[in-house]
């Protein structure tokens, strides 16, 4: 099966192509943040490189979040537009479960995307047997101290090792060690999206209607907040959220 998957999700750019499990090509931009001008351009890149047009990918994926309001939408429409287009499959995959995907071992694998002012885009995973990330502390927007609460109270009935993956959760490190639980930080290379792990995780996934493929952001917009205020209306359904904390 090959896949065609992209994160814009962070300020990182990820575009990768998949042969079922093994990633034949990514390619990365750092910290560039303009996603719209360069996503296009490395997707073709990427297909051009491996004698491959859009028509020959089975299935496409993308990070739908949490992430960057901007970013996202514009990964998913693009995403969206090819599968609708071509008639292919199409997977949505949570960011974090991305970046708990690039973990091995038996560790609690807390995933985290910098929010301000101790708050953080997080959830934990745990590999099952075919290393598949599995959702023991739900993708969520926590102040840090509900997030250290959750991990302690997972840690209580369960005798794991703490990894650490993406970013900002260093500036917590002080908070971290009072846990009093063994905890280390990932590679460099652990800390980012990559596109080729979205792949992996998107063979197994279950395909959706490409219609239905839809951002989650887990916070609302500050628009969105202060038109409800305004308006009185209630939010619409077009997308998955929390409690705002």
């Amino acid at each position: 099966m090959k896949i065609l998957s992209v994160s814009t999700a962070t300020s990182n750019l990820s575009v990768a192509l998949n042969d079922s499990q093994k990633i034949i090509a990514e390619k990365n931009e750092v910290d560039k943040r303009n996603h719209s001008e360069h996503l296009d351009p490395l997707i073709d890149e990427i297909l051009k490189d491996n004698q491959l047009t859009l028509q020959d990918i089975d299935r496409f994926a993308v990070a739908i979040g949490p992430g960057s309001y901007t970013g996202l939408r514009i990964g998913i429409t693009t995403i969206k537009m090819f599968a609708s287009i071509l008639h292919k499959d199409v997977v949505g995959i949570s960011t974090l479960q991305a970046l708990a995907k690039s973990a091995s071992g038996d560790d609690l694998i807390v995933t985290a995307l910098d929010a301000r002012n101790d708050n953080y885009f997080a959830a934990a995973y745990v590999l099952d047997k075919n290393q598949i990330p599995q959702n023991v502390i739900p993708d969520g927007h926590y102040h840090i101290d509900t997030l250290l609460q959750a991990i302690k109270d997972y840690l209580k009935e369960n005798d794991r090792h703490l990894l650490l993956l993406g970013s900002g959760l260093d500036k917590q490190e002080d908070k971290i060690k009072a846990l009093g639980v063994d905890f280390a930080y990932g590679k460099d290379e652990q800390m980012g999206v990559h596109a080729g792990l979205i792949g992996q995780l998107a063979e197994t996934a279950e395909p959706v209607d490409p219609d239905k493929l839809l951002p989650k952001y887990l916070r609302r917009t500050q628009a969105e907040v202060d038109w409800h205020k305004k308006t009185g209306k209630p939010f619409g359904p077009d997308s998955d959220y929390v409690e705002e904390v």
